[in-house]
């Protein structure tokens, strides 16, 4: 699909969400990227991935994926509203290489690094910056770890994971 692809593409009338949604995502990235592809890699009854090949993931990525996120949050924006017309409920995600699959992994890795950082210091820590999704990863890698216990503070866009120690009596127990 080439720019001059987009000259009437909204004038028609578009039967699939889908096909709009990989429109917007292309027209996002040709004024970002001169050479793209676009592939619907998989698709549920609640999302869909599409991936961005033949494209440099670092513009695209930008800072701990806030560029990406940008775009999958401009995307889904423009498919919302075909979505109030329809039946269909999807949430669009955008990745590029695997990105979101490394992205996932590592900020596992980390929660977990910290976390035994804060089990030897017998210490809290608190994590950089992070959007709500990141927040939740995080969450939900230490959720099954009994010894430490996790919780957000501050406002958005500064809001923050914290890790603290369980603090136990004489007993074993938790003290709350």
């Amino acid at each position: 699909m080439n720019p001059e692809d987009f000259k009437n593409e909204f004038t028609a009338e578009i039967n699939s969400i889908d096909k709009l949604a990989i429109k917007v995502l292309s027209k996002i990235l040709y004024n970002i990227v001169d050479e793209v592809e676009i592939e619907k890699k998989y698709s549920d009854e609640d999302n869909v991935i599409l991936e961005i090949k033949k494209a440099d993931p670092g513009i695209i990525i930008g800072k701990h994926g806030h560029t990406l996120d940008a775009i999958q949050y401009l995307v889904n924006m423009v498919a919302s509203r075909e979505k109030k017309q329809s039946a269909e409920n999807k949430l669009y995600i955008i990745d590029i290489d695997g990105y979101r699959k490394r992205r996932f992994d590592s900020l596992q890795r980390y929660a977990h690094e910290k976390a035994n950082i804060v089990k030897r210091n017998n210490n809290p820590i608190s994590l950089y910056f992070m959007n709500s999704v990141e927040r939740r990863i995080i969450h939900l890698a230490l959720k099954e770890d009994s010894d430490v216990i996790t919780s957000s503070e501050g406002k958005e866009p500064f809001r923050r994971v914290i890790i603290s120690p369980v603090k136990r009596n004489n007993n074993g127990l938790v003290d709350v």
